[in-house]
Protein backbone atom coordinates (compact mmCIF):
# COMPACT_ATOMS: atom_id res chain seq x y z
CA UNK A 1 0.00 0.00 0.00
CA UNK A 2 1.06 3.44 -0.45
CA UNK A 3 0.15 7.28 -0.44
CA UNK A 4 -0.53 8.09 -4.20
CA UNK A 5 -1.86 12.29 -4.38
CA UNK A 6 -4.45 12.23 -7.67
CA UNK A 7 -5.50 14.85 -10.02
CA UNK A 8 -8.84 14.78 -10.69
CA UNK A 9 -10.46 17.25 -13.12
CA UNK A 10 -13.67 18.22 -14.18
CA UNK A 11 -16.68 20.35 -14.71
CA UNK A 12 -19.48 21.35 -12.96
CA UNK A 13 -22.79 22.96 -14.37
CA UNK A 14 -24.12 25.27 -11.64
CA UNK A 15 -22.66 27.69 -9.50
CA UNK A 16 -20.42 25.78 -6.30
CA UNK A 17 -21.89 28.39 -3.10
CA UNK A 18 -19.72 28.43 -0.01
CA UNK A 19 -22.87 26.15 1.16
CA UNK A 20 -21.72 23.32 -1.44
CA UNK A 21 -18.07 23.66 -1.29
CA UNK A 22 -17.84 23.41 2.27
CA UNK A 23 -20.17 19.90 1.71
CA UNK A 24 -17.75 19.15 -0.41
CA UNK A 25 -14.56 19.55 1.36
CA UNK A 26 -15.91 17.74 4.20
CA UNK A 27 -16.16 14.27 2.63
CA UNK A 28 -13.02 15.08 1.34
CA UNK A 29 -11.11 16.14 4.83
CA UNK A 30 -13.20 13.82 6.98
CA UNK A 31 -16.33 14.06 8.83
CA UNK A 32 -14.33 16.18 11.61
CA UNK A 33 -15.67 19.66 11.94
CA UNK A 34 -12.07 21.25 13.04
CA UNK A 35 -10.98 19.80 9.62
CA UNK A 36 -14.11 21.00 7.01
CA UNK A 37 -12.68 23.65 4.96
CA UNK A 38 -9.32 23.56 6.32
CA UNK A 39 -6.44 24.04 4.34
CA UNK A 40 -3.63 21.34 3.84
CA UNK A 41 -0.32 23.17 4.02
CA UNK A 42 0.90 21.23 1.02
CA UNK A 43 -2.03 20.33 -1.13
CA UNK A 44 -4.49 22.89 -2.38
CA UNK A 45 -7.27 20.47 -2.69
CA UNK A 46 -9.96 22.33 -4.96
CA UNK A 47 -8.88 24.78 -7.49
CA UNK A 48 -12.04 26.39 -9.20
CA UNK A 49 -12.31 28.32 -12.44
CA UNK A 50 -16.06 29.79 -11.64
CA UNK A 51 -16.37 31.64 -15.10
CA UNK A 52 -15.93 28.23 -17.29
CA UNK A 53 -16.50 25.87 -14.23
CA UNK A 54 -14.06 24.29 -14.58
CA UNK A 55 -12.19 22.17 -11.74
CA UNK A 56 -9.16 20.01 -10.29
CA UNK A 57 -9.36 18.12 -6.96
CA UNK A 58 -6.30 17.09 -5.40
CA UNK A 59 -6.75 14.07 -3.56
CA UNK A 60 -5.03 11.78 -0.94
CA UNK A 61 -5.49 8.25 -1.46
CA UNK A 62 -4.11 4.65 -0.20
CA UNK A 63 -3.72 2.18 -2.32
CA UNK A 64 -1.96 -0.68 -3.62
CA UNK A 65 -1.41 0.69 -7.06
CA UNK A 66 -1.87 4.15 -9.61
CA UNK A 67 -5.37 1.88 -11.14
CA UNK A 68 -6.52 1.54 -7.84
CA UNK A 69 -5.68 5.25 -6.33
CA UNK A 70 -7.04 6.78 -8.92
CA UNK A 71 -10.33 4.92 -8.93
CA UNK A 72 -10.25 5.61 -5.20
CA UNK A 73 -9.82 9.45 -5.89
CA UNK A 74 -12.87 9.36 -8.86
CA UNK A 75 -15.19 7.75 -6.14
CA UNK A 76 -13.76 10.17 -3.78
CA UNK A 77 -14.73 12.75 -5.67
CA UNK A 78 -18.21 11.47 -6.68
CA UNK A 79 -19.06 11.55 -3.19
CA UNK A 80 -18.12 14.50 -2.75
CA UNK A 81 -20.12 16.46 -4.82
CA UNK A 82 -22.94 14.28 -4.55
CA UNK A 83 -22.96 15.47 -0.76
CA UNK A 84 -22.55 18.83 -2.22
CA UNK A 85 -25.86 18.53 -3.43
CA UNK A 86 -24.78 17.73 -7.23
CA UNK A 87 -25.98 14.87 -9.31
CA UNK A 88 -24.39 13.22 -12.20
CA UNK A 89 -25.96 15.62 -14.88
CA UNK A 90 -24.55 18.53 -13.15
CA UNK A 91 -20.81 17.51 -12.81
CA UNK A 92 -18.16 15.96 -14.96
CA UNK A 93 -15.37 14.11 -13.68
CA UNK A 94 -12.35 13.96 -15.88
CA UNK A 95 -9.82 10.92 -16.42
CA UNK A 96 -7.50 11.36 -13.18
CA UNK A 97 -3.45 11.77 -12.83
CA UNK A 98 -1.09 10.31 -10.43
CA UNK A 99 0.75 13.44 -8.87
CA UNK A 100 2.74 12.19 -6.34
CA UNK A 101 3.08 8.80 -4.41
CA UNK A 102 5.09 8.07 -1.30
CA UNK A 103 5.37 3.81 -0.70
CA UNK A 104 7.01 5.01 2.40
Amino acid sequence: MGSYVITVPGTVRQPLDETARRALLRVVHGADPEEAGSEVPDLDVLTLDEPEGTFVLRLEVEARDRTEAGEAAVGLAGRAFAAAGYGAEAVSIGTPAVTGIDVG
